[in-house]
């Protein structure tokens, strides 16, 4: 996969950017990066922060030839890929499922991923796009009251300034060898990996109904297996995705 990158000094969001060239026909591998967003969402609609200059943004369009019920285990590849590349740079980071990453229980990344689907007049789906959003904390050395403490960044965890450019390459050459697994493989060609960097078992999660329960394991379908506090063993599918996709009928 070869990576178009768009850079930015300012942007409302990388993912409407993205949005508008995927809709535009720009190919798989269209990367727009910001040095600050105005409006940056996290999951669940939630804003993401960023101090100008300090963070690593970046949107990536990938078109997986896939249904769309496999799009919740972008979630998980990505943030595999994130893990893997911020060990290059010299941090080990521990994914908290789905897909944020964690040092010393700090919150350093966030992955937001929004897929697009066309429905037929026969009702069958077909998965347009997906763009996932990566935002890594860089060079902050302080955060705004309600993020002091549950955010840290990278050059807090290192002690020196970052190389945005070298971190985006190396996010975006771990995303192209976990994307590229995952076409041939499925999430079980990776599934040993991601467990590797992860937080489970013992992950408190919320589960379908909203109770908390505790994440034990995940399946080769990239669905949770968490614990209920009654004993019984649910399956939760990653809402990173799904929770986020947005559905346009097809004109045929």
């Amino acid at each position: 996969m070869q990576f178009i990158v768009h850079n930015l000094d300012s942007t409302d969001s990388t993912q409407r950017d993205v949005q508008r060239l995927a809709a535009a026909g720009a190919p798989e591998g269209t990367v727009v990066t910001a040095h600050h967003q105005r409006a940056g969402r996290g999951r669940r609609g939630h804003e993401w922060w960023d101090a100008p200059g300090q963070s690593l943004l970046a949107s990536v369009l990938l078109r997986p030839p896939s249904p769309p019920a496999a799009v919740p285990q972008l979630s998980l590849v990505a943030g595999l890929a994130v893990a893997e590349a911020l060990e290059l740079v010299g941090v080990t980071a521990r994914i908290r499922w789905p897909n944020d990453l964690l040092v010393d229980d700090r919150k350093v990344c966030g992955i937001l991923a929004e897929a697009s689907s066309e429905v037929s007049r026969e009702g069958a789906g077909r998965l347009h796009h997906v763009i996932l959003g990566i935002g890594i904390n860089l060079d902050q050395t302080e955060f705004p009251a309600p993020l002091a403490g549950r955010a840290t960044s990278l050059r807090l965890v290192t002690g020196r300034a970052q190389d945005r450019d070298a971190v985006l390459a190396a996010v975006l050459a771990q995303l192209e060898r976990c994307y590229t697994t995952w076409r041939t493989g499925g999430f079980a060609a990776l599934r040993a990996a991601w467990l590797a960097h992860a937080l489970l078992p013992g992950q408190i999660v919320r589960l379908p109904d909203g109770t908390l329960g505790a994440g034990e394991d995940v399946g080769d379908d990239g669905v949770l297996r968490a614990r209920a506090a009654d004993g019984r063993l649910l399956s939760v599918v990653s809402g990173g995705a799904a929770e986020e996709a947005t559905v346009h009928a097809a004109g045929h």
